[in-house]
């Protein structure tokens, strides 16, 4: 079986996992809100595709320029793109759109260019959004850099939480976490108790709420 049919069992399971999808409950708890929200069309979707190799040699999809147009002008600053569920975390130089870029005039082609130069990461995960024949949104998240803070994921099942560990510790990390996110979790309230998928979800500590969600993933282990 190879990347893209392991992605089609689990499509419904990752496209849940998209901001714009997660219930409200997630959303308000989240470290930061998208700053924009951009829509876009399955042809724009699938022409980014097309430009990563990998992806184009699994499906047979044929290259195909993006030519993106924005429905509005984005207000200048640091972001931090999202397509969908994925981030351009692992393209060197793409993590974050630096605002300088940004420019009104210019936003559309620096934008194709972000949506044409997808990983193969990317671009295997986005396959979900082509088996369900729905489209991703491009969110713009400020951007923040987490170089300094402990990162801790969430093991949760059914709206229990199943287990805690830090897989990123930095100087504001505290022994006592697992205690202190087993607290701040169940002080979110009863709507966790009815989510039904297991998932994975990557948290920071905040000092005005105790933790903030910075990621959500499907726990892809158990759609194997």
């Amino acid at each position: 079986m190879h990347a893209l049919e392991k992605i089609a069992k689990c499509s419904t399971a990752i496209i849940a996992t998209e901001y714009g999808n997660l219930p409200d409950v997630f959303q308000r708890h989240y470290f930061l809100h998208p700053s924009a929200t951009l829509a876009i069309s399955s042809e724009i979707l699938l022409a980014g595709l097309s430009n990563n190799t990998s992806y184009r040699r699994l499906s047979g999809l044929p290259k195909r320029a993006v030519k993106f147009t924005a429905d509005s002008i984005i207000e200048p600053q640091d972001y931090l793109p999202k397509l969908g569920v994925v981030s351009w975390k692992d393209c060197v130089g793409m993590a974050m759109l630096p605002k300088g870029l940004l420019h009104p005039e210019s936003q559309n082609e620096v934008l194709s260019c972000w949506l044409t130069n997808l990983s193969d990461r990317m671009a295997q995960v986005l396959h979900a959004y082509v088996v369900d024949q729905v489209t991703p949104r491009l969110y713009l998240f400020p951007y923040h850099d987490f170089s300094a803070r402990s990162e801790y994921r969430l093991a949760v099942s059914g709206g229990v939480l199943l287990d805690a560990r830090c897989y990123r510790q930095r100087q504001d990390f505290q022994a006592g976490y697992r205690e202190a996110i087993k607290k701040w979790w169940h002080g979110i309230g009863d709507d966790v108790a009815q989510l039904e998928q297991s998932l994975l979800i990557d948290v920071v500590m905040d000092t005005s709420r105790g933790f903030a969600i910075i990621d959500v993933n499907p726990n892809l282990h158990l759609h194997q």
